[in-house]
């Protein structure tokens, strides 16, 4: 929210015009009246813009990402929460904003727990679900009572151990609301399963469950509406602007590009194919016969077109999320400006996903990196007296050295 500042002074064009003033001197106020107000607001002090920066770079997190790699090889997956950490507190510790780094508390063994219940889940999901009409219902009925409470406690845990300048961040979104945002996201993604096994001879009503994903645009943005709008620093606040329907033409324009893209391409295949099958047969089986490789590799750069096309909408969707779900959210004093080029991204994206390739994947930690740091370049806080308006946020007893339930309760469910 903008702070505003009150004045006693009156302003020149408010003093009533008395018998002394002459006809020139009250067209002077009038005419000059929003030349005047030009000055005033001129007057008012500008609000600071305060960069976000990251100091790691590449090198450096190549070292901790192949470690973490080996060892979470190594432990069939086990030291992989403790790999997470190290990666989060590299990046928090890296991160900086006016002068100060953030920092990562979480403990390993939350982690852990939480990557043990979403294996459990996934397996439930994957093999047991399909044992009968019964486990199928029994369990549609736990995910959709345990989604909720989990996302909401993956939220607490997160912030919970996220501080800056020793103060430590918080979630404070309601139990009662998160399953008012995540029961109908739960019940896009289940629903088909759910529907697949109660009638798996009706191919038709499979079709319809699958309808329900044409909502996703606007439970994605109660998702985001509910997450950047209770947020929490100290006694700061965050709140959300953004509306149900804020994504709704970014989905429909990457969605409609994307169907246009892929249509294109596969017209365009088939009619070169049938063309030459059709007025030189024989000259196609001679084809199909002796070079049946180099059609593979037709084949192959179709789906490497239709990977890039998939490329250039989720670049689009990406940037648009971010930036309207980051501009629309404010704490007290405090307004945060996104400004993530699409161009810019896209080239970026299409770089990190190139060189990952011809490195057989060696160079994803850099592109990591450089997505971070891109991101963090195009994004400001935006305030008056930033450094008073965190001091006098504090709270009075000041903070717990960590808060309990973020470890005894919370799950974190991220890879």
């Amino acid at each position: 929210m903008q702070t505003s500042t009150d004045t006693d002074n009156t302003a020149p064009w408010q003093v009533p015009l008395g018998t002394d003033a002459s006809v020139a001197d009250a067209s002077f106020a009038v005419g000059d009246l929003s030349l005047i107000k030009d000055l005033v607001h001129a007057q008012a002090p500008a609000r600071a813009m305060h960069p976000i920066t990251f100091t790691g770079n590449g090198r450096e997190y190549f070292r901790i990402w192949i470690v973490n790699l080996c060892l979470s090889l190594a432990t069939l997956g086990i030291y992989s929460a403790w790999a997470k950490v190290r990666r989060l507190q590299y990046f928090d510790r890296n991160t900086q904003l006016d002068g100060a780094v953030f920092n990562f508390h979480g403990n390993p063994k939350t982690i852990l727990r939480g990557r043990v219940l979403a294996v459990l889940l996934l397996f439930c999901y994957h093999y047991l679900f399909t044992l009968s009409k019964t486990v199928a219902l029994v369990l549609f009925i736990i995910f959709l009572l345990g989604i909720p409470f989990m996302m909401r406690s993956a939220m607490q845990f997160r912030l919970r151990n996220t501080s800056f300048r020793g103060l430590r961040f918080d979630f404070n979104g309601k139990l009662t609301e998160s399953y008012q945002i995540y029961l109908p996201v739960a019940l896009v993604f289940l629903l088909p399963g759910l529907i697949g096994v109660l009638y798996p001879q009706q191919k038709l009503y499979v079709g319809l469950a699958f309808l329900v994903y044409l909502a996703w645009p606007w439970l994605h943005a109660r998702m985001r509406i509910y997450q950047h709008g209770n947020l929490s620093y100290g006694k700061l606040e965050s709140r959300c602007s953004l509306t149900g329907s804020a994504f709704g033409w970014s989905y429909f324009a990457a969605a409609l590009s994307l169907i246009g893209f892929v249509t294109l391409v596969v017209i365009v295949s088939m009619i070169s194919m049938y063309s030459v099958k059709l007025f030189n047969p024989d000259a196609y089986k001679h084809y199909a016969n002796d070079y049946g490789w180099l059609m593979a590799l037709g084949v192959m750069a179709m789906v490497v077109v239709v990977y890039l096309i998939f490329l250039i909408c989720g670049c689009f969707l990406q940037v648009k999320i971010w930036n309207k779900s980051w501009n629309a959210t404010t704490f007290p004093g405090v307004q945060i400006h996104s400004t993530i080029p699409y161009f810019a991204y896209l080239r970026l994206q299409s770089k990190n996903l190139v060189l990952t390739l011809l490195s057989l994947g060696l160079y994803r930690p850099f592109a990591v990196i450089n997505v971070y740091q891109f991101r963090l370049a195009h994004i400001n806080l935006v305030a008056d007296q930033f450094d008073q308006v965190l001091a006098s946020n504090v709270p009075q007893h000041g903070q717990a050295v960590g808060d309990g339930s973020a470890d005894l309760f919370g799950f974190d469910l991220s890879w």
